[in-house]
């Protein structure tokens, strides 16, 4: 079972990852497109700003699986 925490510990931090550079790559081209408005800025503004702490948790929550703390101590 502490195997699989690690496996899944390091998908999250792969997940933290791929978010960070696809979330902003997204954002910029929806925004680079000739049809984008102020109401796309704004969305994709809240998009990035609320997917940034939920980021941050999956890296640190991956960190800590990878890294053993939520492994079984009898």
């Amino acid at each position: 079972m502490n195997t699989l925490r690690k496996i899944v510990g390091f998908c999250w931090m792969l997940a933290a990852v791929l978010l960070t550079a696809l979330i902003p790559y997204f954002a910029v081209s929806k925004l680079n497109a000739s049809n984008a408005g102020a109401e796309d800025f704004v969305f994709w503004m809240v998009i990035v700003l609320i997917f940034i702490p939920i980021i941050i948790g999956f890296l640190l929550f991956g960190y800590y699986a990878f890294k053993g703390e939520y492994d079984e101590r009898v």
